[in-house]
Formats: C-alpha cells, structure tokens, sequence
C-alpha cells in the first residue's frame, strides 16, 4: 500500500512539473511575440515620424513594466543609404507615435516627415519583413 502511495505522489509531482514547464516556454512565447508586435507597431510610428526611411534595424529593446514603454535601440537606413543609430520610446498605448527620441547628429538621416513607401525590417529574432 505504501509503495502505490510514493508512485502516485511521484506521478503527481511529474505531472505538475511538467505542466509548470509547458506553461512558462509558452508565456515566454507570449512575451517574444508582444515584443515583436511592438517593434512592427513602433516602425509604424516611425514612418509617420520621419521622412524617406529604407530600413530599420532593431538592434535592441527594453521593455520597462512600470511605465507600459518599450525602449527600442534601432539602425535606421535612409533611401540615399545614410543611416544613423539611435533609440527612441514606444507605447503600445499610443501606437501612431514616437514618445521621444534622441536625435543623433545626423538631422539629414533623421529627417521629420512621412514615409510612404515599403520599409524593410529586422527584428530583433532575426525575421524581416516589409511594412
């Protein structure tokens, strides 16, 4: 009797280890895709902020829980091939703008505007695609 009881304890134990395990590998899951959600989002804002972009680059992001922003470190490429790094914030909560960024030395790159055309994206897993 007693070695039926330590197989279902065992057997309780395994189970709820591996459910603990499934759930975490799919909140992380959940998590990544916000993230990139957020970038393509945030590359959005960007073409509504500056003029004549060819490529955007995420480099990094940061994501702060206390104030909802993203903190997205990105190259961006202009159509004459200039391109300038820097990062910018982004709010889910107000996806059609750029909360602040920090302009770089390079106001012919980072020129106020809107872009029309497609723009080529990196993101920070790797895949690209053209918004």
């Amino acid at each position: 009797m007693k070695k039926k009881w330590v197989f279902i304890v065992i057997g309780l134990l395994l189970v709820v280890g591996i459910g603990g395990k499934v759930y975490m590998d799919k909140k992380e899951e959940r998590k990544e895709a916000e993230k990139i959600e957020a970038e393509r989002m945030s590359v959005e804002a960007l073409k509504n902020t500056f003029a004549d972009i060819k490529s955007v680059e995420f480099e990094a992001i940061e994501y702060t829980v206390m104030t909802g922003y993203y903190d997205m470190f990105v190259k961006m490429t202009n159509i004459n091939g200039e391109f300038v790094r820097f990062s910018y914030s982004f709010t889910t909560n107000h996806p059609n703008e750029i909360d602040s960024w920090r302009v770089v030395d390079k106001e012919k790159v980072q020129k106020k505007g809107q872009t029309k055309n497609k723009v080529k994206v990196i993101y920070t897993d790797g895949s690209e695609e053209e918004i």
